[in-house]
């Protein structure tokens, strides 16, 4: 009899580690993101320059001293933010937050259509919008998939350039990192 209730005691807890493990890991879903910038050259005539995902990569590697081949950008969906992470999940940098938000859910919480004011944590008022639709795909508390694909219109004017373009998510990045 002390046998059984040592064994499951120990299943219990073995389990009870399983799911805290499982609720800390983060969902993580590949970020595309691809956007055109507007600003003004040396001679101030308007011109256009492309900017991607590994554009937000590169530039948290050059800051950070780490291999931007190591890095990806991806959507939190909980976090309701674009950050780099290393491609087993390890946080690195936020790059885009989705602030001030309103959301249109169907019943059944698998179509989302979203709008959202974005952030960069370096200033104060927002930079712009975000306008999309979100098609989640939940299991055991945990999201499967997240097809995100929208519009984002932003500025930064102390730079004094103007961003539009399109967004969208892709394959899930697994974080074995087990990080809060």
């Amino acid at each position: 009899m002390n046998m059984k209730m040592r064994t499951w005691l120990l299943l219990a807890i073995a389990v009870g580690s399983f799911q805290s493990v499982a609720l800390r890991a983060d969902d993580l879903f590949r970020l595309f993101w691809r956007v055109t910038y507007y600003t003004t050259n040396s001679t101030g005539h308007i011109i256009a320059i492309s900017f991607t995902e590994q554009d937000f990569v590169n530039q948290v590697a050059q800051n950070d001293g780490i291999d931007p081949s190591q890095l990806v950008l991806v959507y939190r969906p909980r976090k309701r933010d674009a950050a780099v992470v290393q491609t087993d999940g390890t946080f690195i940098a936020s790059a885009i937050q989705m602030g001030t938000f309103t959301d249109v859910v169907n019943p059944s919480g698998s179509v989302i259509v979203r709008h959202a004011l974005l952030s960069d944590g370096s200033h104060q008022a927002p930079l712009g919008s975000f306008f999309g639709l979100e098609l989640p795909t939940s299991s055991g508390g945990g999201f499967v998939s997240d097809q995100l694909v929208g519009t984002v219109l932003y500025s930064y004017p102390d730079l004094n350039t103007v961003y539009g373009g399109q967004i969208s998510t892709g394959s899930r990045i697994v974080d074995t990192t087990n990080a809060p």
